[in-house]
């Protein structure tokens, strides 16, 4: 029995995917826009990465003030805030007045929606299902989470190929519709909050990042969501920078890119979704992926094939959804509701955090070198830093 057979959690859960899709076909159309802007990899990656930049930067800070909020008044206010942002890229779209400036900017503030959201979506999911169905709710949940980050640039892909961007932001507006009349409707479960005062804000924040640390299987998780992040999933996330500098600039390539990432991390979220996810298994899985990514990667920066370059592509999407659903799962299944949010937006921060981080340093070396040098380097250099670390966190 999954969560799935639980009506409130399935309406939930249809309709947040569909709301998280248009947040990640917004990034890769503010991204591909950027590039037509400036053909410039550093903007390209600047503007496609400052959606997730503020949740690697602020969300332990957020999660600390999320634990006492009420979960359905910040999840309405923030959706309906993202909703107006996604309008107003749209907006701006239709009247050809965008610069690069100004899609920093939306994305920069929608980045800080998101990091302020995704403690509170981390915790929503627990408030919605009684606890028999809570591990079946945590998985799917981080499922729909993980694989949104990469089937939705498909989609951006498939819409700017075969519409326009003006109907690609407008799409990505509307999807965040669905989900605000559900959440003024659902019943939700009280739970445990520790009401935590003012004064004692980073007692508490020092608190969630002493357990992440304290706690093995947490710490060692953490490790592998930033090797992965920084070294082969921030080459994922600025497939317009990619499809910009190595395949000819061309929409029809980026929407064949953006749509294998997307295959593959559909294929990992139906596996995940239909196994018994037990955080013995889900260790033994993450080691393998991460392989597979360093593989895929330093594959990429050796050829300009489109099709070699789809098929790593969809590798990548598959072992990097792998490694993203196990350790938020892992972590979920270890923590309690009075230390969810706070130990769960370490992993947000950490995975975020590195990604951006590594997606920049990418798109600053593609300035001064061809990308795939840099494409080429990361894996090797993230192999050596797990291998030489990993023991330690174990």
């Amino acid at each position: 029995m999954t969560a799935l057979s639980y009506r409130p959690f399935l309406a939930y859960f249809i309709t947040n995917s569909i709301s998280l899709l248009g947040l990640w076909i917004q990034k890769i159309g503010v991204g591909w826009l950027t590039w037509n802007l400036t053909e410039s990899t550093f903007w390209t990656s600047f503007v496609t990465l400052a959606l997730m930049a503020p949740a690697g930067i602020l969300g332990p800070f957020f999660a600390v003030w999320a634990e006492n909020w009420d979960m359905r008044k910040a999840s309405i206010i923030l959706k309906f805030l993202m909703f107006i942002l996604a309008s107003l890229v749209w907006y701006l779209q239709l009247l050809e007045f965008h610069t690069v400036y100004s899609l920093a900017l939306l994305s920069i503030l929608h980045g800080i929606l998101s990091a302020m959201y995704h403690p509170v979506r981390l915790v929503f999911v627990s408030v919605i299902v009684e606890k028999n169905l809570l591990g079946s709710a945590i998985g799917l949940n981080s499922a729909s989470f993980n694989a949104s980050r990469v089937i939705g640039p498909s989609l951006a892909g498939f819409f700017i190929f075969f519409f326009n961007l003006e109907k690609t932001f407008l799409i990505s507006a509307l999807s965040y519709l669905p989900l605000l009349p559900f959440l003024f409707m659902v019943p939700l479960r009280l739970r445990l909050s520790s009401k935590n005062q003012e004064n004692n804000f980073m007692k508490n924040f020092k608190a969630g990042l002493k357990m992440a640390i304290e706690t093995k299987v947490i710490l060692s998780s953490l490790f592998i969501v930033f090797v992965n992040a920084f070294f082969v999933r921030g080459i994922l996330e600025i497939q317009p920078t990619i499809a910009g500098e190595m395949l000819l600039g061309s929409s029809t390539n980026l929407s064949i890119i953006t749509a294998t990432a997307g295959i593959g991390a559909l294929f990992s979220s139906i596996w995940m979704s239909v196994r018994s996810l037990k955080k013995m298994s889900l260790t033994k899985i993450l080691f393998p992926m991460l392989i597979f990514g360093f593989i895929s990667s330093l594959l990429m920066g050796l050829t300009g094939n489109l099709i070699f370059i789809s098929v790593l592509f969809l590798v990548m999407g598959f072992s990097t959804t792998m490694i993203g659903i196990s350790t938020q799962t892992i972590i979920q299944l270890e923590v309690n509701d009075k230390y969810r949010a706070r130990v769960l937006t370490w992993w947000s921060a950490i995975s975020f955090g590195s990604l951006t981080l590594g997606g920049i340093i990418l798109g600053i070396a593609g300035e001064f070198f061809p990308i795939k040098f840099g494409i080429i380097f990361m894996p090797i250099i993230g192999f050596i830093i797990y291998r030489y670390f990993f023991g330690k966190f174990n």
